[in-house]
């Protein structure tokens, strides 16, 4: 395989992976929606876009990570205004918030501690 088919391949699956269709992703790359689809029928194409679709993912929870922290800040800040209505607001956005991130937190250890159970570390069995 020519690396301009590599390279093509890799433009192929970015885009697939951000959502576009087939025909889109090909004329992107400058191959044809049926070479695309071809393509997609061959699993270790199919784990690129993949891969691809979780780095993007990765880099949105990273960006969002770090705007929910100034958030928090933010929030925290509003409970000393003077206006009552800000302090209440910011309380139940706080109070509100409380039961999902402790959901999260517990279904996070339960996960972990069912991957250490079965030998498995991020996905991949133990060797």
């Amino acid at each position: 395989m020519a690396v301009s088919d590599l390279d093509a391949k890799t433009k192929v699956a970015l885009a697939l992976a951000q959502g576009c269709t087939s025909d889109k992703a090909g004329e992107a790359a400058g191959v044809s929606g049926r070479t695309v689809r071809r393509w997609r029928e061959d699993p270790d194409f199919d784990a690129e876009i993949q891969e691809a679709r979780r780095s993007i993912l990765s880099e949105a929870v990273a960006a969002l990570g770090a705007a929910a922290r100034d958030a928090v800040d933010t929030l925290h800040a509003a409970l000393t205004e003077e206006s009552p209505s800000i302090r209440v607001r910011a309380a139940v956005a706080i109070i509100s918030a409380l039961p999902g991130l402790a959901e999260h937190a517990e279904l996070n250890d339960r996960l972990a501690r069912l991957e250490a159970a079965l030998g498995l570390t991020d996905g991949r069995t133990a060797a």
